[in-house]
């Protein structure tokens, strides 16, 4: 399921769009929740729906797009953003904000077409996949690629991330393997599961990774990690 947040203060044209997206979805078998904002402000209220694609435009009153996209980068850096409008000055706008096109009005089926087909080619990699975490500040998202390992801390696991933070969450470990395996994260022993793309060597039963943290692993478990290691192209 994929959720789409469109935003333009003419409703006719978030209306438009939303008719071709659910065109594109039905024509290709894709699941959208699709929500429809005439006002920035009520979408600002909305972003913890966790959105993976906005249209915006550009011109809006209160509060034009570049000022919301702003916004959008602060709550998730890694969104998809498309800039809409009706006047091509404003062409070229998006490099600051990593938007992945503008598009000037009218809009057209096939424009929608292509959008949505680099949309869902971005949204697939694994750059782009998450994890939603439940702890005392509420939810959000880790993505994939921004953990370094996981470990057990009492009832909980603590996430290390690539930048030096951590983040707690609920979960089961048996749960975390099962869903992380297939995007390359092994885990060592029963307390700690790394990110094989974090690896920078693996010595014996020493792991050692980019950031210098050694993890230990386990005889039974060292074959099925250098495997993986090998497959993303590791040093073994």
């Amino acid at each position: 399921m994929i959720k789409i947040a469109i935003c333009d203060d003419e409703k006719y044209f978030v209306d438009t769009v939303e008719k071709m997206l659910k065109i594109y979805a039905e024509k290709n078998g894709k699941d959208f929740v699709i929500k429809k904002y005439t006002k920035p402000l009520h979408l600002m209220e909305s972003l913890k729906e966790e959105f993976q694609i906005f249209f915006l435009d550009i011109e809006m009153p209160a509060m034009d797009g570049m000022e919301l996209v702003d916004i959008i980068r602060r709550h998730d850096e890694k969104s998809i953003v498309l800039f809409v409008s009706s006047h091509n000055e404003f062409l070229g706008v998006g490099y600051k904000y990593d938007v992945q096109n503008f598009i000037t009005k009218p809009i057209t089926q096939v424009q929608i077409n292509c959008e949505m087909n680099r949309a869902l080619r971005k949204l697939n990699s694994y750059e782009q996949k998450y994890i939603a975490v439940k702890n005392e500040k509420g939810y959000f998202k880790l993505f994939l690629s921004d953990i370094e390992y996981i470990e057990t801390v009492k009832r909980k696991v603590l996430f290390h991330l690539r930048n030096g933070n951590q983040e707690d969450g609920y979960f089961k470990m048996r749960d975390l393997e099962e869903r992380l395996e297939k995007y390359y994260f092994v885990r060592c022993h029963n307390g700690i599961i790394v990110n094989v793309d974090c690896i920078e060597s693996l010595h014996d039963l020493t792991v050692t990774l980019y950031s210098g943290d050694k993890i230990y692993i386990t005889r039974s478990r060292k074959q099925n990690l250098m495997k993986k290691m090998v497959e993303r192209g590791g040093c073994v």
